[in-house]
């Protein structure tokens, strides 16, 4: 079966450095297929069965000394995570946020030109100024958990492709 793993917060303004081929031979240890996407902690890769989030993270922290937020999915629910994305547009202007869970009450704001939608398993985000110029406040982002990780629609559709 192939997986998605998403990790948090790596290879980020020079700080958290985990080349991607060592990340890749981390998860080749056990798994097949193994691919990396860009150097922001993407993996795709086949497993016999869905791997625990937790022994990769503590195999990567002890190879490379970065403790990062990981997260795993199967394709399927990749796909269908990507599938409810509910904008079009500009995909590097378009982010989906992935969450272990979402809970409940979640508050949006409402913001000028940006769109913002709450999933069950994700939040969706249309930025047509740039994700950078975002009027979103980081408070937002504390009413989830931490292993929250984004990506543009761009690495997205990448991932998918690589699925």
């Amino acid at each position: 079966m192939r997986y998605v793993a998403l990790l948090r917060g790596i290879n980020v303004g020079g700080n958290s450095k985990v080349p991607m081929a060592v990340l890749r031979a981390i998860f080749e240890e056990k798994y097949s297929d193994v691919s990396t996407l860009i150097n922001s902690g993407n993996v795709v890769f086949t497993a016999d069965s869905k791997p625990g989030a937790a022994a990769l993270k503590t195999r990567i922290a002890a190879e490379t000394g970065v403790t990062a937020h990981l997260q795993v999915f199967t394709a399927a629910k990749f796909r269908a995570i990507a599938a409810a994305m509910p904008f079009e547009g500009d995909g590097s202007r378009m982010l989906i946020t992935f969450m272990p869970m979402v809970p409940a009450g979640v508050v949006v704001p409402e913001l000028d030109g940006e769109f913002i939608q709450v999933g069950p398993d994700a939040v969706y985000q249309s930025i047509p100024g740039g994700i950078l110029s975002t009027a979103l406040k980081p408070a937002f982002w504390r009413q989830f958990p931490p292993e929250q990780t984004g990506r543009n629609w761009n690495t997205v559709q990448k991932l998918l492709a690589l699925l």
